[in-house]
């Protein structure tokens, strides 16, 4: 199966915590058959946001990383494909996350490096704020 290459992420406001949930869907897509055949699981796994989909990586938006620890501020890989289900992976973006990906729709990708070391993307696509919050002092 091949990757999904026009995923939309909204509904989420600038400014705000968010937590973006993944469910990599083994037997229909998202990755190939090989990717996610019985007994493969997700070791790490990658968020990246760029304003341009030709920006080098040091200049994402933001870049999370995430492993099957949970890293507040970053997120986990909830679920890791343990016993053939369907992995899930959080990824945790706090408020300087969410004003820098803005109204505008950024380019995004999930990677994901399987137990065996091979490295796939799963998904691929645009990612924006609906709206901007109204309440600037939180103190």
């Amino acid at each position: 199966m091949s990757p999904t290459l026009d995923a939309i992420v909204t509904g989420f406001v600038t400014g705000d915590d968010v937590s973006l949930r993944r469910t990599i869907d083994r037997d229909g897509g998202g990755v190939s058959d090989e990717a996610l055949a019985s007994g493969v699981t997700i070791a790490r796994a990658w968020l990246t946001v760029k304003a341009a989909e030709s920006d080098a990586d040091a200049d994402a938006l933001v870049q999370k990383e995430v492993t099957t620890t949970n890293v507040a501020g970053t997120g986990q890989i909830e679920n890791d494909g343990t016993g053939d289900v369907d992995p899930v992976i959080r990824f945790d973006l706090v408020p300087a996350d969410t004003e820098a990906i803005g109204l505008t729709a950024r380019y995004f990708d999930v990677q994901v490096l399987t137990n065996g070391a091979k490295l796939y993307t799963p998904e691929v696509g645009r990612i924006r704020a609906s709206k901007k919050g109204i309440t600037l002092d939180t103190s």
